[in-house]
């Protein structure tokens, strides 16, 4: 008979257990010698990409319009509007890391499908060796709320997430933030 603290320590268990990959803590180290505590923080904050300048911008929509590219990525557009694109950054340090984003994405693109053929040998190997994970639990030890089940159950679960991440869909769409990313950090024309 399940008990309300008993439900509770279950419940409590199985977020440690789902979320153990991902929770950090800080750890703080005294002597019974040291008078005072020494605590160090670092802090990363990854920003989204500035906007471009008014005259970037005016310059990579007429680039678009003269070379009708409007709605696929930079890197899978003609080798004219590349030109025009990376001649929208300031001076030559502009133009050359604009053509270096633009050949990393291209490189990209060009990747995708030994990039999902390896992503997904990973998923299935990662399956396989949670589906054996979970038949190891002994019989009678219920960490999960619904003891072998709900282990099959996850790492169904961490399959299907595994796969979608490995879709061509998804694979662009990092190309494409990689890309925006790049991009952001080459000089603009002034305004």
């Amino acid at each position: 008979m399940f008990r309300p603290s008993k439900t509770v320590t279950v419940g409590f268990l199985t977020g440690i257990v789902l979320l153990r990959g991902t929770v950090h803590g800080q750890v703080t180290t005294t002597t019974a010698k040291a008078t005072t505590t020494t605590t160090t923080t670092t802090t990363t904050t990854t920003l989204a990409p500035h906007p471009f300048s008014p005259a970037t911008k005016e310059c990579i929509r007429n680039a678009r319009d003269a070379n009708d590219c409007h709605h696929k990525p930079p890197s899978q557009c003609s080798s004219a509007f590349q030109k025009a694109y990376a001649a929208c950054f300031e001076g030559s340090a502009g133009m050359t890391c604009a053509t270096k984003c633009l050949t990393n994405e291209s490189k990209c693109f060009s990747s995708i499908p030994a990039t999902q053929k390896k992503c997904r040998k990973t998923c299935r190997t990662n399956k396989k060796n949670d589906v054996k994970a979970c038949q190891l639990l002994p019989v009678g030890v219920h960490i999960w709320a619904s003891a072998d089940q709900g282990c099959l159950i996850t790492a169904d679960q961490t399959f299907g997430n595994c796969k979608f991440q490995c879709t061509r869909p998804q694979q662009q769409m990092d190309c494409e933030t990689s890309f925006s990313f790049c991009i952001a950090n080459c000089p603009n024309l002034p305004k």
